[in-house]
């Protein structure tokens, strides 16, 4: 039986950006420097949002999560694409199957 929601087979989660610890204090400086311009320099994403499948934990996207103030709306909108999609309808709409 086919699954009917993609949320039985994928998961979403942020995770901290690929690299070093040194280049991940940097990031999280740089969001800090940024705070304090009043936004006036752009945010670095100090996050990820990373979907994998369920069933094996292979991660099947990985995108920017973009300015930590709004990484979380990213994230919210990934998990409800995913409660209200078929798997298929949520691959196409987040690009899973592109290369």
């Amino acid at each position: 039986m086919d699954p009917a929601r993609a949320d039985e087979v994928f998961v979403a989660a942020l995770e901290a950006r690929p690299g070093s610890r040194n280049r991940q204090r940097l990031r999280v400086l740089g969001a800090v420097v940024a705070e304090l311009a009043w936004g006036l320099l752009p945010h670095p994403s100090v996050s990820d949002l990373v979907v994998r499948r369920r069933a094996d934990g292979v991660e099947v996207l990985r995108l920017a999560a973009g300015d930590p103030h709004t990484s979380g709306d990213l994230l919210r909108q990934a998990r409800a694409a995913m409660a209200a999609l078929s798997p298929a309808a949520f691959e196409y709409q987040w690009g899973l199957d592109r290369p």
